[in-house]
């Protein structure tokens, strides 16, 4: 199967995105434990959600440039995503206000994106089975 034109463009852009982003994630990572200044910590921590925002804007780009159906397709994947998300926080917000469990909140929030991101991407295959 070849690629269209924007899914190369898309894979041009997102690709180097996710590489940076894993470079400066780990960067980030080391020279966090040796930095003190709370501003300092602020900016590197932040360092790595800078090529995220890249890839955020290939994917728009790309479900601007996908035909109709594609794009209703991966609506519904979003929508289904957002939906398994957002109950399963509630549910573990509930389980951890009744003192059932405790989530180490930092985990919990660093985990948002890509458990969002698996979800969508198990709902689109799921939608183009349908369609088959």
């Amino acid at each position: 199967m070849t690629m269209t034109p924007a899914a190369r463009r898309y894979s041009r852009e997102f690709l180097p995105a996710m590489a940076a982003y894993a470079v400066l994630l780990l960067a980030s990572t080391w020279l966090l434990r040796s930095i003190d200044s709370t501003a300092l910590r602020a900016l590197l921590a932040l360092l790595p959600f800078v090529p995220v925002v890249y890839a955020a804007r290939a994917l728009l780009r790309f479900l601007h440039a996908m035909d109709e159906f594609q794009r209703k397709l991966q609506l519904e994947a979003f929508a289904l995503a957002a939906l398994a998300l957002t109950l399963g926080s509630f549910a573990l917000g509930l389980l951890a206000a009744a003192a059932v469990v405790a989530p180490p909140v930092d985990l919990v929030l660093m985990l948002v994106l890509p458990a969002f991101c698996l979800l969508h991407g198990l709902f689109a295959c799921l939608a183009m089975r349908r369609y088959r």
